[in-house]
């Protein structure tokens, strides 16, 4: 798929990346509350939250180290997000999304991340696609060949709208060390949690990074990200993916 397609169809979307209507039948009764509740303005202004997490990566950076560093075109940046999108896999409701005015769940979502190539463009955007179904190894290739493509590019050109909301949007902010990072929220509330990481730090003999975790409180809440966050935790400082 052209990453710069601007016209693309709920019908190719859903094809693309597997994507099925929800049944309302198939989920609790506190989802199908919220997921109506929240989206609605008059009882809720805004219905995203943001939290700011600082992670400790000190066991994460070691197995990277000794175990992955090696690999071709590895770097811990897209081993962060490898992790991410397949702990995504495992719980459901990041994968929902509102289109209109119904709600998709979709197993194969591509991972958007926005990157800055300085001069007149600024910043330029690349789509992973079929990056939870890749491996590890796979991953970091796939990952340097896309910054690749875009180092040069002059203008700045946007991927596809619709494929922009239903993306995994996962951020990286080198440079910064953020206590608190707040988003701009999007018009069309799509369910989309948004992810960024910033820079790595040491404190106390440890390493540790922060992350920004904006999400819709219609299909995500605390009590399904402390899990979410936990297996990714442990995903991180895994020896299993060679």
């Amino acid at each position: 798929m052209s990453q710069t397609l601007q016209e693309i169809s709920l019908s190719e979307v859903i094809e693309l990346f597997d994507g099925k209507k929800i049944n309302p039948d198939e989920l609790s009764s506190y989802e199908n509350w919220a997921m109506d509740f929240f989206h609605k303005e008059e009882n809720v202004r805004e219905p995203y939250l943001q939290m700011t997490l600082q992670l400790d990566i000190s066991a994460a950076y070691d197995v990277y180290q000794r175990l992955y560093k090696q690999l071709p075109d590895a770097t811990f940046t897209a081993y962060l997000m490898w992790n991410l999108s397949q702990t995504c896999n495992n719980h459901p409701a990041f994968l929902y999304r509102k289109i209109g005015n119904d709600w998709y769940q979709f197993k194969k979502l591509p991972i958007f991340c926005p990157i800055a190539v300085g001069g007149n463009a600024r910043f330029t955007e690349i789509l992973l696609e079929n990056s939870q179904e890749q491996s590890l190894a796979a991953f970091f290739v796939h990952y340097k060949q896309s910054l690749q493509a875009v180092a040069d590019r002059k203008q700045f050109i946007p991927i596809a709208p619709l494929v922009w909301s239903v993306a995994l949007f996962i951020g990286n902010l080198p440079n910064l060390q953020f206590t608190g990072f707040t988003l701009h929220t999007p018009t069309k509330k799509s369910g989309r949690p948004y992810f960024y990481f910033g820079k790595r730090y040491e404190s106390e003999g440890k390493k540790w990074i922060p992350m920004l975790l904006t999400f819709d409180h219609s299909n995500l809440d605390p009590f399904v990200i402390s899990p979410f966050i936990a297996e990714f935790e442990a995903r991180i400082a895994s020896d299993q993916y060679l």
